[in-house]
């Protein structure tokens, strides 16, 4: 039987703090259940939102690096449809949202600081929506936003060698007009090939004021922060907070429920908690210091305890997912040779170790998409596969399904049918977050069974991502995998990026890729011609799949209108639903908060 090792000190940790805080506040509730807080009740303005954040930003100017924790000032063309989502209990509920910065459906897209746009097969024209203006801080002092700043600012992701589009997708940069039409209107004119990224992109490139770049050179010191978000950031101490107020001359209104029509955001500031101590999140969320938190199966397994009158959802979460991958493209790695992958996989129960490590809170088979009901068409269940034969060895065949089952002597076979009959060495480099480490020592026991004996090579989490990023690693990596959002570019198994960290190779797969990408924008047919693809895909074991556990999401019963969103749309962040939320005060007053 698997074995957990457990935090026990933090378990009890978090249970003393949750009683005392009980005992404080007289809460009695029979736990948390996902529901939207938001009933009927008429929003109120005001209060605080706080948070906390594992570290500190590390940029303020997408076009300098990687903005991703800090996006409360900044706004793209388009983003998320709030109203898409559950929305409090008022949205048409076609998006959960949970899923962080992963969902870019076209279909679920509402404008930002653009209104409305076309798309044609090599071109999008966006019309800018009246009566967005920059924060009023100097140099642009709450002026109108114009299509100059948005050319300048996509130039600038077109030409800057620090920007993400300019490194990441040099041909994109290399093909794509940005023009102005009007002062209303911008155009970009691009290859139909590269389309997909484009619109892919639009979300990610942030729209800055060309006035405030011109004056500063750049927009990477906090205090120069100037957007058209609901929120402001006034204050940032390094290491300790980010400080955000509301934005008086923003210009979005709530578009359903109760406050429909009220000007937005709700609330007076939000507050980002600088605290790298997981711990320390649980024990501040415990003690009602942060209205929402999120969690592994242990911490969540602690919380439901500490905190009964919590709100609580789970999802999987892009940022821990994690599968093995292999240097399939060294002849003297046994990796190359599809019976070696597929007993691999055939050796590891992930069955009992999401039964017996996760408690049955994770999931087997999730590569290289997993199921969220924003792309359920892209998707099949394990189940789906159980009618794909394949034959693994000459007089044996099996289904697809089969593959994800536990069946170490077939998988001692086909090691002996590719000519490792007595096995051989791996040597895995992985981050030492201790659910990794526990996985991979129950992956080292399972796969000793089969001759397999597996060198265990731990190390934080700046060098599993480089190593990942540079795809630098000798045998084998467990690391994570793209975002289902990308699933009709084929990232996870085609190109050279950090993703195909397989080294994949495979003109069946490139087929199906050319075939999704000339489909695209029509996601229907995209999602028909993907599941075409996934049987074949899986059969090949280009990655191992371990089990994934899910992701918990905790939140105080004051916070309203929330549902345990993740972000609205792709790349939003926190920034994305903190617009529609409200603090009712009064009830955390009378749970002794």
């Amino acid at each position: 039987m698997i074995q957990k090792r457990k935090a026990l000190s933090l378990l009890v940790c978090c249970m003393v703090i949750g009683l005392i805080a009980s005992l404080i506040s007289g809460c009695a509730g029979d736990g948390g259940n996902g529901g939207n807080g938001g009933g009927e009740e008429i929003p109120q303005y005001g209060g605080e939102l706080t948070f906390a954040a594992t570290a500190d930003p590390t940029y303020f100017d997408d076009a300098i690096g990687a903005h991703y924790s800090t996006t409360g000032p900044y706004q793209c063309l388009w983003g998320g449809d709030w109203a898409k989502g559950i929305a409090g209990g008022y949205g048409t509920n076609d998006c959960d949202w949970f899923v962080r910065g992963e969902i870019n459906r076209l279909e679920f897209k509402t404008g930002k600081i653009a209104e409305d746009w076309e798309i044609g097969d090599d071109y999008i024209e966006f019309y800018l929506r009246d009566g967005v203006l920059w924060q009023d801080k100097f140099p642009c002092n709450g002026r109108e936003v114009t299509a100059d700043d948005v050319v300048f600012s996509w130039e600038r992701q077109m030409t800057l060698g620090t920007a993400y589009i300019k490194t990441s997708y040099p041909y994109l940069a290399t093909n794509v007009e940005i023009s102005a039409p009007d002062e209303d209107t911008v155009r970009f004119d691009c290859p139909s090939e590269y389309m997909p990224e484009l619109i892919t992109l639009i979300e990610f490139a942030y729209i800055y004021p060309r006035d405030a770049i011109e004056l500063y050179g750049d927009m990477n010191d906090w205090e120069r922060a100037i957007g058209t978000g609901a929120f402001t950031l006034e204050e940032y101490v390094e290491g300790s907070y980010l400080y955000y107020e509301r934005n008086p001359i923003y210009w979005g209104t709530n578009p359903v429920g109760p406050g429909q029509g009220d000007q937005l955001p709700y609330l007076d500031s939000v507050r980002t908690l600088i605290q790298a101590d997981i711990s320390t999140h649980d024990a501040l969320f415990t003690t009602g210091q942060i209205d929402l938190t999120t969690a592994d199966y242990d911490r969540a397994e602690s919380l439901k305890i500490s905190c009964p009158e919590a709100n609580y959802n789970k999802f999987l979460d892009g940022a821990v997912k994690g599968v093995i991958y292999m240097r399939t493209d060294k002849e003297d790695k046994p990796y190359n040779d599809v019976r070696v992958r597929q007993a691999l996989q055939l050796a590891i129960d992930n069955q009992q170790i999401v039964d017996e490590y996760f408690g049955g809170e994770a999931e087997a088979l999730y590569w290289p998409v997993y199921y969220c009901k924003e792309y359920a068409g892209a998707y099949l269940p394990l189940e789906d596969y159980e009618d794909d034969i394949i034959e693994v060895l000459p007089d044996t065949s099996i289904s697809v399904a089969d593959l994800f089952g536990y069946d170490p002597e077939l998988a001692q076979e086909l090691l002996e049918e590719a000519g490792y009959g007595e096995g051989f060495q791996a040597d895995i480099v992985y981050w030492n977050l201790y659910i990794f480490d526990d996985v991979m020592q129950i992956v080292k026991g399972m796969w000793a069974e089969i001759g397999v004996d597996l060198t265990l090579t731990p190390v934080d989490y700046a060098t599993q991502l480089s190593t990942q990023y540079l795809r630098n690693y000798d045998d084998m990596l467990l690391g994570t995998f793209a975002g289902v959002g990308t699933y009709f570019k084929g990232i996870n198994w085609q190109g050279t990026g950090m993703f195909n960290a397989s080294y994949v190779v495979d003109e069946e797969l490139n087929d199906y890729r050319e075939q999704m990408l000339a489909a695209y924008p029509d996601e229907n047919a995209v999602d028909q011609i993907h599941t075409e693809m996934l049987p074949y895909l899986l059969e090949q074991c280009y990655v191992v799949q371990t089990a994934a556990h899910y992701t918990y999401v905790f939140w105080w019963p004051w916070l309203k209108n929330y549902s345990g969103e993740g972000a609205i749309g792709y790349y939003g962040g926190v920034s994305s639903w903190t617009p529609y939320v409200w603090i009712d005060e009064d009830l955390k007053e009378e749970m002794g908060y």
